[in-house]
């Protein structure tokens, strides 16, 4: 595995990489979002769905761009995580966010992989950022699959309670198993729950929405378990079955495929991202 890479210039951050052409697929990588709220549309650049990108263009054993990793490294946040935009370059128009356990487990990742960072250097940042974050209380009115102890969606300090997201869960998990981290305290509770929450979303499409706050459609949760299969999160693979077995996520793939498909949003849909070019890069490998 490579060495660690020296830190990207942050006080460039606001500059983002020029168009690139992976393929012909990928006409310029940046300019892929599309933002809606409330009737209103902006594009939008961002690290999150750049990082689905980089995975959808590895998972398909095609070559990805240096400029689309470079674009993730500058994702990474000043306590060593990594969030949605870069630190010191989010849009005008959005509130300034802290790094989160599910852009970082995506991310991390993806420069692993790529020999962006070696392997312990991405250890210690697992550590100190997801694996130091846990839920200790749950509020009253909860869903019946939360649980103490499974890993929590933002990096804030002095917060025993998250909103808890399973598709980011499913997200940590691949990261812990590719890193050999997956003794880490909150992994075997984090396990429990998703089978918890599949089993009882059934077939429900109105249950299974709910699993995830940040993720409008949950054919990313049934594409989030078969990755961390794939990295080595054995212990989830009838999880995996399951929820793609069911009735919302039996055409989960072909879901992703299209160009109107709302890949994440803001907590249960108030407002939600569509990625048309991440789509044609899913649609690729079907």
């Amino acid at each position: 595995m490579a060495a660690v890479r020296p830190a990207p210039d942050l006080s460039r951050a606001s500059t983002w990489p020029d168009g690139v052409d992976a393929d012909g697929i990928v006409p310029s990588m940046f300019e892929h979002g599309v933002f809606e709220h409330g009737g209103q549309r902006r594009e939008d650049r961002n690290g999150f769905v750049g990082a689905l990108a980089v995975r959808a263009l590895r998972r398909q054993g095609r070559a990805v761009p240096d400029v689309m990793l470079d674009a993730l490294e500058r994702c990474r946040h000043g306590e060593g995580g990594f969030g949605f935009w870069p630190e010191h370059a989010h849009p005008a128009w959005a509130p300034a966010l802290p790094g989160d356990a599910d852009d970082t487990a995506i991310m991390l990742f993806e420069l692993v992989r790529a020999g962006r960072i070696d392997i312990d250097a991405a250890r210690r940042t697992a550590c100190r950022t997801i694996g130091r974050h846990r839920i200790a209380t749950l509020p009253l009115l909860r869903p019946p699959w939360l649980r103490t102890g499974v890993f929590s969606t933002w990096h804030r300090a002095g917060r025993s309670h998250d909103v808890i997201d399973c598709t980011a869960t499913a997200n940590v998990l691949a990261l812990l198993a590719a890193l050999s981290l997956d003794h880490l305290p909150g992994a075997s509770a984090a396990t429990a729950m998703l089978a918890d929450a599949v089993a009882w979303a059934g077939d429900a499409p109105a249950r299974a929405a709910s699993l995830s706050p940040f993720y409008p459609d949950p054919a990313e949760l049934v594409l989030a378990l078969t990755h961390a299969v794939e990295a080595g999160a054995h212990a989830l693979r009838p999880v995996r079955d399951a929820a793609a077995g069911s009735a919302w996520g039996r055409d989960a793939e072909a879901r992703t495929h299209d160009d109107a498909y709302p890949v994440c949003g803001s907590a249960y849909g108030i407002a939600v991202w569509r990625a048309p070019v991440l789509a044609r890069i899913r649609a690729g490998a079907a």
